[in-house]
């Protein structure tokens, strides 16, 4: 009897221990759980900053990449303005090229561009212009009317004689009846005079 107590206390004392080592691997188990979702949530934040600074970081490269695209076209429209005004000294392209250390077809592509700038100014100036016109187009027709092509050469020889500046440069306009310019050919009208 002995014999059989003692079996069942190794078969309780196994069982007791059986049921000890589960709970700790359990607790082990729960343990190694929570740690891979803290890992896991860290993770998961952790990514999700890399992507925020990611997208600021573009949009700032972007920003960037906008402000010099802005200074590199003002940079340029000068240096072409200045390749023109060298040009206008009356020296070949060769010897512009030669001075400014560039080539003769960078000189020209220069010059090119320098003109299709003072063209587009010239075409928004006309384009505002011709804005203006039709606001006052009842009062305008009733002028146009009466207007003589004597006239209409007049202000096209006054846009011909405009120097469009460079960018940046001073701004040069026609002289007009009455200005300075003209002091000595006018011609005062009877009685003008005191």
């Amino acid at each position: 009897m002995q014999q059989r107590m003692t079996q069942k206390q190794r078969r309780g004392s196994r069982a007791v221990q059986a049921r000890e080592a589960a709970r700790e691997k359990a607790a082990r188990f729960v343990k190694q759980e929570e740690e891979r979702l803290r890992i896991a949530g860290e993770a998961i934040l952790l990514q999700e900053e890399i992507d925020d600074f990611d997208e600021e970081t573009e949009r700032r490269v972007a920003k960037l990449r906008e402000e010099r695209n802005g200074q590199l076209v003002e940079k340029r429209e000068r240096f072409d303005a200045l390749v023109v005004e060298m040009l206008d000294t009356e020296i070949p392209a060769q010897q512009v090229a030669e001075r400014l250390g560039i080539s003769v077809g960078q000189v020209r592509t220069a010059k090119r561009n320098f003109d299709q700038a003072v063209a587009a100014v010239a075409e928004q100036g006309a384009d505002e212009s011709a804005g203006a016109e039709q606001a006052e187009a009842p009062a305008e027709s009733d002028r146009a009317a009466a207007s003589t092509p004597d006239a209409a050469a007049a202000s096209q020889s006054a846009a011909a004689a405009y120097n469009f500046p460079p960018p940046g440069g001073p701004v040069t306009l026609p002289a007009q009846d009455g200005s300075p310019e003209n002091v000595e050919g006018a011609t005062l009208p009877p009685g003008a005079a005191g």
